[in-house]
């Protein structure tokens, strides 16, 4: 099986459950019982793990998480490996509302249109409304941030009763820790349901 490169975008102020749950999630799925055993024993991860994750911004600098906690990311958006997956994690409305602003940001997710997945978590869904990928498709966010994605992106059909929302290639998630459903729902799709459940099990999160 092809293994997959995936791209998680941070920046100042983005939620860490946001991309955290995701990049566990999919760092932690194996191919099988056997490899997640030694998953859980060694220290290093599998190079046979069927996904690559890593972190990028803008700059490839530094970034202040919303709770403080400072990241530093693998990559920045100029030197970042091609991706199969991208995924972009929320925050509070101000720091996605200066994302969505940034026309160099905002162009180059847009040139990732055609790879295999987009994925938005929480509030990133407004960071996705900007790039125009959204319009006509259904798609969801945080509970507290449904109205203003609408408002804002009125060509989106936005669903406020699914914590996970597949239309196309783009898979938009709920709420901070709907963050895990989606990944889990993205193992799913690749990799199949036994695969999806055992990594459920493994992180013991229940869907």
């Amino acid at each position: 099986m092809k293994r997959r490169k995936v791209g998680i975008f941070l920046y100042d102020y983005v939620d860490i459950l946001d991309f955290a749950g995701p990049a566990e999630v999919l760092a932690l799925t194996v191919n099988n019982k056997a490899e997640q055993a030694l998953t859980l024993y060694k220290k290093e991860l599998l190079p046979t793990r069927p996904f690559e994750v890593f972190t990028l911004t803008e700059t490839g600098t530094e970034i202040k998480t919303h709770s403080g906690i400072k990241v530093k990311p693998d990559f920045s958006i100029n030197n970042s490996p091609e991706l199969d997956i991208l995924i972009i994690p929320g925050g509070p409305l101000r720091a996605v509302q200066s994302i969505a602003k940034n026309k160099k940001i905002i162009d180059w997710i847009i040139q990732y249109k055609s790879i295999e997945y987009i994925c938005s978590v929480c509030t990133g869904a407004y960071i996705l409304g900007e790039t125009g990928l959204l319009d006509g498709k259904r798609a969801t966010t945080h509970h507290l941030a449904l109205k203003v994605l609408q408002e804002k992106y009125p060509e989106i059909r936005v669903l406020s009763d699914n914590k996970v929302v597949h239309d196309g290639n783009i898979i938009s998630s709920g709420g901070v820790s709907s963050g895990i459903n989606m990944a889990l729902y993205l193992v799913e799709q690749i990799m199949g349901k036994p695969t999806a459940e055992r990594t459920g099990k493994t992180i013991e999160f229940l869907q």
